[in-house]
């Protein structure tokens, strides 16, 4: 492969069939990446299909691991060891990409270290919005002390920064996201600049309020969603819709921050 300018990693353990529509929506970028599959103790049911996905997809790799004691964060960071993307942008096993994700993260990575997309959640029926500038110090120090605004499958950073750091994805301590855990450690860091993007190009759908779903409902939201963002005139009006929200979002937020001063 050449000419790679992102490193996908995915992370994965027991989500089986939803993967292959994650994986389709990274290999469909307009950018070319290549895509780590980081396997945490993926049951042995699921494991041919990822070596066969591997083996006819040059552009993926699967690293099979055992299960770890967390969420595989130390298979994260050996598998970026053999990265050769200039940024690396993380995909949840469950979610879904729009093709211009990556370029998106390239586009605001130029100047910047860690950066992400529009924060957002496909939940219960409805899409919820983070608002958030971490080029703003305030928006900042909520991240790094209050909780995560970001999803993974929406966050990235540059490789040679993540390369920089003491210590990359590691051992998350008990009672922290492990996510948020990896993403305090870019804040924390004076020199790290960040970039908040404004446009919807990542849709993540947040496992704990789907616990009961069976899963062939798991997978039938997801074509669902996956036909909108492959065929262009479906996509360009998800676009402005969900445009629409993200600011009406906003607004709501801000009106209930002055609310309170």
């Amino acid at each position: 492969m050449t000419n790679i300018r992102a490193t996908v990693v995915i992370p994965t353990f027991d989500h089986g069939p939803l993967i292959s529509l994650a994986v389709d929506s990274a290999l469909r970028q307009s950018v070319p990446v290549e895509v780590f599959i980081i396997g945490d103790g993926v049951p042995e049911a699921h494991k041919p299909f990822l070596h066969e996905l591997a083996a006819r997809e040059p552009r993926v790799r699967f690293f099979d691991h055992p299960k770890s004691s967390g969420r595989g964060e130390r298979y994260r960071d050996a598998a970026l060891a053999h990265a050769q993307g200039e940024i690396v942008c993380y995909l949840c096993d469950r979610d879904l990409w729009l093709p211009d994700h990556v370029a998106q993260l390239l586009a605001l990575l130029q100047g910047a270290d860690f950066a992400h997309s529009l924060p957002l959640h496909v939940r219960d029926g409805q899409v919820l919005f983070f608002p958030l500038d971490l080029a703003h110090p305030a928006y900042r120090s909520q991240v790094l002390r209050r909780g995560n605004r970001v999803p993974l499958s929406c966050a990235g950073h540059t490789l040679s920064f993540y390369r920089t750091m003491p210590e990359g994805w590691s051992d998350t301590p008990p009672g922290l996201p492990t996510d948020w855990h990896m993403f305090r450690k870019f804040l924390f860091r004076p020199e790290c600049r960040c970039a908040s993007g404004v446009l919807p190009t990542a849709i993540t759908f947040p496992s704990p309020p789907r616990k009961d779903w069976p899963p062939q409902a798991r997978m039938s939201e997801l074509q669902a969603w996956q036909e909108r963002i492959v065929d262009p005139v479906q996509r360009q009006a998800l676009v402005l819709q969900l445009l629409q929200m993200a600011i009406k979002a906003r607004d709501q937020e801000l009106a209930a921050y002055l609310g309170r001063i």
